[in-house]
């Protein structure tokens, strides 16, 4: 059977789940004990009477909960989402940081029957002493293991004491187990499936955990938002034991991570709903959608990893019969509330197509990003262009050219004979060839995604509080029109995801929220808005 489906476990309600996470890229997530009791205040505030917790542990770089579930599932991960957002701000400002905390989407394991139920309450208790941060695990004061103590030692966060009890029959077998637990009897203690979240090695006698790793082998996306330059590894040698869907995967998720991580900061106010679905025929996706904010009216950043058999309408597109495919990518569109900014849209992708043994016959990789104004600013899109040549010339010192010319012919509204904006780059169908193997065409393809923040985040710091009037709002609008009329006309990626069956929301999720269409409408010639569109008659070598 072919590892196509990347499923994020669905929080329902009435279920046992054990909740672990740590910061992003192992990093630290409590500095202080003051850390862990504002992290508990925050959890009272968000979880309680959502969830009942079992069981918790707070470490220095990671933590547990067991929790039985007791509302809507959805209200519950959206709890779980607010909770870690406000500790993750709070611990930003503190150490003078900006970016992902946590890594995304928190972890989370159903818990489908008692004895798991039992030895995830007894891990999670049991944590400080198995990776040697206490000497022994009773006295650790971030646990809930000490409400069973005494009625003197209550723990920082409220947990059902009397069903966890319950469980291990009476308090002093409970007691024993637990030691138990910790080899210091003969009976052994099922903890498969547990990972080791702070990368330490594990004691011999949980050899059966596994130690996670950074999937990509990437920089992780906590010096993206810093919008600093990110350098990648030997991609070759990650790909040994990952395939390159699920490196790819795992890159465009902490890039998705990093960028609305960053845009929520420059915005101020708004932050980003977050949707996760599926798809019926396989595969499904993250939906992030950030509105009404002080910089972003709309805008959407979403990821999905998609499967299943090719329809009959891509089969005859790509002229091939009976083939599978797997399809993932983050795909954003951002639509400024100042005229002044300009709209961005950004794409990077990766597809397989395969026979029906399951053999991968074709491969390749697509993406690009390019920048919409209403207003021209001739050193924003300078600079928006130099930063995608610095991209391309690390890989290719033809690529920025070759890119930048496929972009303004495919950005061109033809039945307008304009272009959509000011271009950037453009590339598709990347596949392995003399010059360049599959693992260079990722490393060039994120070396591109890893420079989106420093190609837009400039430009919005700039123009994000010119004033504007009326007037120069409506025009907003009405070039608003135009970049509708092309998305649902001439795009590709709209007809693919129409055509497999995609999820309409995230499909649509690039049309703005107010636009106008004004019969017959010309500016002056000699207005700005006129200027606009002089250059967008024919593509301009901004560099």
């Amino acid at each position: 059977e072919k590892n196509n489906k990347m499923k994020i476990e669905t929080i329902e309600q009435d279920s046992y789940y054990h909740i672990y996470n740590r910061g992003i890229n192992g990093a630290t997530l409590f500095k202080n004990d003051e850390n862990k009791l504002y992290f508990s205040k925050l959890v009272e505030k968000h979880l309680n009477g959502k969830v009942a917790i079992l069981a918790y542990c707070l470490m220095g770089n990671h933590f547990h909960f067991v929790i039985k579930v007791l509302k809507d599932g959805k209200e519950v991960s959206k709890a779980f989402s607010n909770l870690f957002n406000a500790y993750a701000k709070a611990f930003n400002k503190q150490e003078g940081r900006t970016g992902t905390l946590f890594e995304r989407p928190f972890k989370r394991k159903l818990i489908a029957d008692e004895d798991y139920l039992r030895n995830a309450i007894i891990y999670t208790h049991t944590n400080p002493e198995h990776h040697k941060i206490s000497d022994e695990f009773r006295s650790f004061e971030f646990s809930s293991y000490r409400a069973f103590l005494s009625k003197n030692n209550k723990p920082v966060i409220t947990i059902a004491v009397d069903e966890v009890v319950s469980l291990f029959d009476d308090l002093e077998n409970m007691d024993f187990v637990h030691g138990d637990s910790l080899g210091k009897q003969e009976t052994s203690l099922n903890l498969s499936g547990f990972e080791n979240l702070t990368g330490l090695a594990h004691p011999e006698n949980l050899t059966g955990l596994t130690n996670p790793e950074n999937p990509t082998g990437l920089a992780h996306p906590e010096n993206l938002t810093s919008i600093s330059k990110v350098e990648n590894i030997n991609i070759d040698t990650q790909l040994k034991n990952k395939t390159m869907k699920d490196t790819f995967f795992a890159y465009i998720q902490e890039l998705q991570d990093a960028i609305t991580s960053k845009l929520e900061e420059l915005d101020g106010k708004a932050t980003f709903k977050e949707d996760i679905w599926e798809r019926p025929e396989g595969g499904g996706g993250r939906t992030r959608v950030i509105e009404n904010g002080n910089v972003f009216e709309k805008g959407g950043v979403n990821i999905s990893g998609v499967h299943g058999e090719l329809p009959k309408s891509m089969q005859s597109y790509f002229g091939v019969e009976d083939a599978d495919f797997f399809a993932c990518g983050l795909s954003l569109v951002l639509h400024p509330k100042n005229p002044m900014v300009p709209t961005v849209h950004a794409n990077w992708r990766y597809f397989e197509m395969y026979n029906k043994k399951g053999e991968i016959v074709d491969q390749w990789f697509g993406g690009g990003q390019d920048l919409t104004p209403y207003y021209l600013f001739d050193e924003d899109a300078i600079h928006f262009h130099k930063t995608c040549k610095e991209a391309c010339d690390k890989h290719h010192p033809e690529f920025y050219k070759k890119y930048k010319e496929r972009c303004d012919e495919y950005f061109w509204n033809t039945h307008r004979n304009e272009a959509r904006g000011i271009g950037g780059l453009f590339f598709d169908y990347c596949k392995a060839n003399n010059e360049m193997k599959m693992t260079n065409w990722y490393n060039f393809v994120t070396e591109v995604g890893n420079s989106f923040l420093n190609s837009y985040v400039p430009i919005v710091e700039k123009r994000k509080n010119l004033a504007y009037s009326k007037a120069q709002r409506d025009w907003q609008e009405i070039r608003r029109g135009r970049y509708v009329e092309f998305n649902l006309v001439h795009d590709k990626g709209t007809l693919f995801g129409l055509n497999t069956n995609g999820r309409i929301e995230s499909i649509l999720m690039s049309l703005p929220p107010h636009v106008q269409w004004h019969y017959n409408h010309k500016p002056d010639e000699d207005s700005e808005e006129g200027r606009l569109l002089k250059v967008l008659e024919k593509p301009k070598a901004w560099l």
